[in-house]
């Protein structure tokens, strides 16, 4: 009868704290699909002038955090219910999710590495041709208040035209972009890669962080389980 006591009480416990950490983990899905948003509506713009981007990690991002959601919504039910096979697979869900969050965090480290030579040699491409990405490449001296790879003088260099785009004015209402005195004199590799790294840094510790929040929820979906388990064998005894 004691054992029994001890194993309903362990039980209740686990409940409250498996309830309030799929509760957390169902606001870390919100969080991440907001991430996943703005990488996909902000940071896509600049790391697309990067050969090296492959554009999937946005939709990773986005695809795990739908996941997390839709899984932590049908888990404040078999929670409830208490039902071991339904927690165990809870708790297989949150190790699948563990491994796909830890994958995106080792990408975004290995691309983080592979970028910066990328983004300047796609960068030169862009502004030497007529490559589609040449829109991204003056929303991005326009929001970054940078002009060319290195400087100015690369549209004058490099650029077909020869002539420096409105996107580099200081003051695009009143701006002659032949004085350079008017035009931004910062390049824009250099401060891409600035703005995408600390970027980059700030997705790898959501991502780290996110991959290690499911490990906390497996254990206790798991000890749930098995106490269950072992409190129907104790009344069966």
């Amino acid at each position: 009868m004691g054992n029994q006591f001890k194993n309903v009480a362990v039980i209740a416990c686990l409940k409250t704290f498996l309830f309030v950490f799929n509760v957390v983990f169902w606001v870390t899905g919100l969080l991440l699909l907001v991430v996943g948003l703005w990488a996909e509506f902000d940071l896509y713009t600049y790391m697309e002038l990067s050969p090296e981007f492959s554009g999937t990690a946005p939709h990773v991002l986005i695809g795990i955090a739908g996941l997390i959601i839709l899984v932590s919504s049908v888990a404040f039910s078999c929670i409830i219910k208490g039902q071991p096979v339904l927690l165990y697979i809870y708790g297989g869900f949150l190790a699948c999710i563990f491994m796909m969050d830890a994958g995106v965090g080792a990408s975004v480290a290995c691309y983080r590495d592979t970028f910066a030579k990328g983004l300047h040699d796609g960068l030169t491409q862009t502004l030497a041709s007529n490559n589609p990405n040449k829109d991204n490449f003056n929303f991005a001296q326009a929001t970054l208040h940078c002009c060319g790879v290195s400087n100015y003088t690369d549209w004058t260099r490099l650029s077909p035209k020869r002539v420096i785009p409105t996107s580099c004015c200081l003051d695009p209402n009143n701006c002659i972009t032949a004085n350079y005195k008017d035009v931004y004199q910062r390049g824009c590799y250099e401060v891409i890669v600035e703005y995408l790294t600390s970027n980059m840094d700030l997705l790898m510790g959501i991502a780290i962080g996110t991959a290690l929040l499911p490990l906390v929820g497996t254990f206790l979906s798991c000890c749930l389980a098995s106490y269950i388990k072992k409190s129907k064998y104790d009344v069966m005894n």
